[in-house]
């Protein structure tokens, strides 16, 4: 498994680090957001009755975001990702290999002071997890219902009242990617087609999310909750795909931070007399998923996350309750320990270890990270 980032060709990023207008913040003007993450992870597979098998793959992570702003409030929102697109095989020891550009993102991003709005290839605001639980491999868990790279758009809508908080309800509607976007350039690749099958493959945007996100007022700080509601359409059957299946997913999130000396300062943050606490529960229910009839799972992902300083330590499981129509219910795990040490401002390492269990086999996990992000 591997942690999904998001990139602009190195060459791009560095012809336009000299323009200024990146900087002076007029309009029109460029601006980008760059990471670069070296990452190595191991994986030991136990199956009974057979070797050990051991699999290895490093690689690099390059991610950038090209905004082209026309005003404060309006851009051109690109971003793209170099990294592997095909995974390692099982014993197979890997150095930078399958390695492809993807466009991960590519929409009119528009942010106003009450409402934001995005047209194009966008990511779904559906599911906390990818993005709130530490680690490096929880994110691919539970990728099945946090999805990206669709074609279609998204509309949030901003609410505030001293008594309440903030209310964010969005609406999304979209359809998967089947144009040249699809493909991963640098490497043999093959454009996704109608005839793959799979949820929101349909061609149109009649696959719809609704969301809500509240953040708790002052006198409840730090409270963050999201309630979801996905509806997926089958996409076309054929021999390949004689059955589909309508999809259907709910979830609900829940993220606290307690800190035991609030500050905004950054020395104290520095010498690490700074510390938080951030516990984090998600469920998801998903029925159908991709389209599979009868094929029902329930997700249950909790977390917790100690900031001390430089350093951030996480503990995340994430299990997935598998409910196939006919057949008795299984259970796959994702477990995992973290730490991040923050070097600099700019730069991150990370260690990850754990253990998973998927289409019944058991895993030994451990990831190692070097991070390198900017922007100008």
């Amino acid at each position: 498994m591997t942690r999904r980032h998001a990139v602009l060709p190195a060459v791009c990023a560095l012809a336009l680090a000299g323009v200024a207008s990146a900087d002076t913040g007029r309009y029109p003007g460029f601006g980008i957001d760059y990471g670069t993450a070296i990452q190595y992870d191991f994986s030991g597979l136990d199956v009974r009755g057979q070797p050990h098998t051991v699999t290895t793959n490093g690689y690099f992570d390059i991610t950038n975001t090209l905004h082209f702003r026309f005003d404060p409030d309006n851009e051109i929102f690109l971003g793209t990702e170099i990294s592997p697109v095909t995974t390692a095989r099982p014993g197979q020891r890997r150095w930078l290999g399958g390695t492809g550009l993807n466009v991960t993102d590519l929409n009119w991003y528009h942010q106003g002071e009450v409402d934001t709005w995005r047209i194009g290839k966008i990511d779904l605001p559906f599911g906390r997890a990818q993005g709130s639980a530490p680690g490096l491999y929880t994110s691919d868990f539970v990728s099945p219902y946090a999805l990206g790279g669709l074609i279609g758009a998204t509309y949030q809508r901003r609410f505030y009242t001293d008594a309440m908080g903030t209310f964010a309800p969005s609406v999304a509607v979209y359809a998967a990617d089947t144009s040249v976007l699809s493909r991963a350039f640098f490497r043999p690749s093959t454009q996704a087609r109608r005839s793959d099958g799979g949820a929101t493959n349909t061609g149109k945007p009649n696959n719809v999310t609704a969301v809500l996100d509240w953040r708790a007022p002052a006198a409840l700080p730090y409270l963050e909750m999201q309630l979801g509601y996905m509806s997926n359409h089958k996409g076309e059957t054929n021999a390949a795909f004689p059955t589909a299946a309508d999809e259907r997913a709910w979830v609900t999130s829940v993220r606290y931070l307690i800190p035991f000396e609030p500050t905004t300062l950054l020395a104290p943050t520095l010498s690490g007399r700074y510390v938080d606490l951030v516990p984090f529960v998600e469920y998801a229910r998903v029925q159908n998923e991709n389209g599979v009839p009868g094929y029902d799972t329930a997700y249950l992902t909790t977390s917790l996350t100690l900031d001390t300083g430089r350093f951030a330590w996480g503990l995340t499981h994430t299990n997935r309750r598998i409910s196939p129509a006919g057949q008795p219910l299984s259970n796959e795990y994702l477990s995992e320990a973290s730490v991040v040490y923050h070097l600099t401002g700019l730069i991150d390492l990370g260690l990850s270890g754990g253990r998973a269990r998927q289409g019944g086999q058991t895993s030994g996990l451990f990831g190692l990270q070097i991070v390198l992000n900017g922007a100008f």
